[in-house]
């Protein structure tokens, strides 16, 4: 079978020889030559006869034949072939344009794609009418479950091949019948499956919570190229149908940026992927995720959302790479086999099914729109003077503190650099006290109710939670604090001991606006036969990575004028601690889990009675600052970290240069200053009995 030549850099032997051409052949990436749209079009109609001969012994409302479905409509619309939309349309009538008989699983959605695609068509209504009705069978199936994530769905896709399936079936109705209550639904959905398999580090998808803890031979996180292949399809599908005003288009136009421009990085030479996408084995690439992904890249030069000069070549790359997979017969092979993962499945020359069969088919229809302009779809959604954002952001950055009684009661704030908790009344007969406890972020958008809700949630597969003392990507727990005074905790200090405070026995949120968070928590205990009490008013704002403390204690309800420790807690046996009586600066810098932690606290100066490293009758080692509080029984501190992880601070001395920015800048001047606001008072009410 005769194939387009790919184009090469022309070097001549004279100069390089024979061995090296040869040894650069071997390591060059091919340069596909544009294929004419007729050399296209006649792959396009081989693999489609060839399927059509060979019809997939899976059920026609399956979910594997709805990419062949669609791509019978794509065909048809770049070629004027009544011949492919007749075969679509005995499909559709065999099926009475109806769904799949499970009434909420996703897989049973996706042929309806295809049925509303006919229907734009000649407005038949037998074609629209199935889809609007089931569309309240789901709703009243799934009346009584509650939200599964922040987004508010019910994680009813808890699989990401689900995005392909069911979400632009929805998007589309919306769009043709005017009824918002359709795209609202998969909206929710589209963004609760988003918010629990999305990894937010690698902008890829799990293909479904059993996947959280499984990783390669060489230790790498699983992704499954198809199962980005179908999320990469239905988002387009989603964005071709979402209103250019839509509240989510942003989201959804990020998503792909991210998630794209990632693939265009994990391609491999040859022009495909592998099934494994970051820990590709094997010496050949896989046809169906490679090929939505060509779809989903053609896609967006198309619209205009990606540069030609990048994503042109490489389309070409991958659709020359797909084509030579094509077999004499008109099959497509190296199809992986119907599965959930990378491994233990057959993609060899004879290995083919109807949905490889169908994402070659969009993506060819797609290239010939890409080489033809005038094959393009007017009747979708435009995208003309869109630029793509430049990151994947699914909430706006923006400063939390919240009581999390359903989590025992902590008490979590955080802004787009850093957050922070402490353990509340529910732990108070535990180890658990008042120390600090600090969440590693990677991500600028909040993430403390998201955590919570995962922790918390049995999933469907395997019913696990999604724990967040583990990293999916947007960071995760990893500090240690048990009863220690964590990142920037306080005691007071008495006979050479940390005298410590319970876990709080009362908070009070006062300013909880997006740039800035303020709140208050009491803490109860005894010292000397004395009631002690302490206030403690926390204010963060965003674009620090430090917040400011300033406590306030009494004894027997007289303002106490007591020496206190604030406290670093060393994650790793042996770090030593920097001090800095002078500058009032204490942290430390360590490697946990192989990337650098940087803990701090800064105070004034002229506070400072001592800086020292303590080991208590536990062995258990903290660096602390002594210091003293004024008459008025108070002190302020500033505390918090900074993370290898998130980025910005990878070093010892870029933690110890941002330390003296930030002492610079608001010791003097800080946050805001208590000591002018006549309500900020030690509260005694309802001290629990001692």
């Amino acid at each position: 079978m005769h194939r387009p030549i790919p184009r090469f850099c022309l070097l001549k032997p004279a100069v390089f020889g024979p061995p090296l051409l040869l040894l650069l052949a071997a390591v060059m990436p091919l340069v596909a030559a544009d294929p004419p749209p007729e050399a296209i079009l006649k792959d396009l109609r081989r693999v489609t006869e060839w399927q059509l001969a060979n019809p997939s012994k899976h059920p026609l409302h399956d979910w594997t034949q709805a990419p062949f479905f669609l791509g019978l409509a794509s065909l048809h619309q770049v070629s004027g072939d009544a011949h492919y939309l007749a075969a679509l349309e005995q499909f559709g009538q065999q099926l009475n344009y109806g769904p799949g008989p499970r009434v909420t699983h996703a897989d049973d959605h996706a042929v309806l794609q295809a049925w509303l695609n006919l229907y734009q068509l000649d407005h038949d209504p037998a074609k629209l009418k199935p889809s609007v009705e089931h569309f309240d069978k789901i709703l009243a199936a799934l009346s009584k479950e509650a939200p599964k994530s922040v987004s508010g769905g019910t994680f009813t896709w808890c699989w990401c091949d689900a995005l392909f399936m069911s979400p632009a079936v929805w998007a589309q109705l919306s769009k043709l019948t005017g009824e918002p209550k359709f795209l609202a639904w998969a909206d929710r959905e589209w963004w609760t499956t988003t918010d629990v398999l999305y990894d937010a580090s690698h902008h890829l998808y799990y293909r479904d919570n059993n996947f959280f803890t499984k990783r390669t031979p060489s230790g790498k996180k699983v992704f499954w190229a198809r199962g980005n292949g179908w999320v990469t399809g239905g988002l387009v599908h989603v964005l071709d149908q979402l209103p250019a005003n839509h509240p989510s288009r942003e989201k959804y136009l990020g998503l792909y940026h991210d998630m794209i421009y990632t693939l265009l990085k994990l391609q491999h030479q040859d022009g495909l992927w592998r099934t494994s996408l970051l820990d590709p084995g094997g010496p050949r690439g896989e046809s169906s995720g490679s090929a939505f992904f060509v779809y989903a890249m053609a896609w967006g030069v198309n619209r205009g959302l990606l540069p030609a000069d990048t994503f042109r070549p490489a389309i070409m790359r991958g659709w020359q790479a797909l084509a030579n997979n094509l077999q004499p017969s008109g099959m497509l092979g190296f199809v992986q086999k119907i599965g959930d993962s990378p491994d233990k499945l057959d993609t060899g020359a004879d290995s083919t099914e109807v949905y490889g069969t169908g994402a070659f088919l969009l993506a060819g229809s797609e290239i010939i729109r890409l080489l033809d302009p005038a094959k393009r779809r007017k009747d979708l959604a435009s995208f003309a003077g869109v630029t793509l954002p430049e990151q994947f952001m699914p909430a706006t950055p923006r400063a939390v503190a919240r009581f999390v009684p359903e989590r025992a009661d902590d008490f979590a704030w955080e802004n787009d650099l850093v957050a922070f908790r402490v353990y509340g009344p529910a732990l108070r007969t535990g180890p658990e006290n008042s120390g600090i406890d600090c969440w590693f972020k990677r991500v600028p958008y909040p993430i403390i109710d998201k955590w919570y809700i995962e922790d918390r949630l049995k999933l469907p597969y395997g019913k696990v939670a999604k724990s967040y003392h583990q990293d999916h990507g947007e960071g995760y727990d990893g500090y240690k604090v048990g009863d220690t005074r964590g990142c920037g905790g306080i005691s007071v200090w008495a006979a050479g001991q940390l005298h410590n405070s319970e876990t709080f026995i009362a908070q009070r949120v006062l300013e909880n606006t997006p740039q800035r968070v303020a709140f208050e928590l009491d803490y109860a205990s005894t010292l000397n036969a004395k009631a002690l009490r302490e206030t403690k008013r926390i204010t963060l704002v965003m674009g620090q990575r430090l917040f400011q403390c300033d406590s306030r204690f009494t004894l027997d309800g007289v303002p106490a004028k007591l020496e206190v420790a604030i406290g670093l807690t060393p994650q790793v046996k042996g770090t030593q601690p920097v001090c800095s009586p002078p500058t009032g600066t204490l942290y430390l810098w360590e490697k946990l889990e192989g990337l650098g932690l940087g803990t701090a606290l800064i105070i004034d100066p002229s506070r400072v009675v001592n800086m020292m490293t303590h080991t208590d009758a536990a062995g258990q080692t903290q660096a602390l600052c002594l210091a003293r509080t004024d008459a008025d029984g108070g002190i302020r501190w500033f505390a918090g970290f900074g993370w290898e992880g998130q980025g910005a601070i990878t070093s010892a001395e870029q933690w110890s240069a941002y330390l003296g920015d930030f002492a610079a800048k608001f010791i003097k001047t800080p946050f805001a200053d208590p000591s002018k606001d006549a309500s900020f008072k030690v509260h005694t009410l309802g001290v629990p009995a001692e």
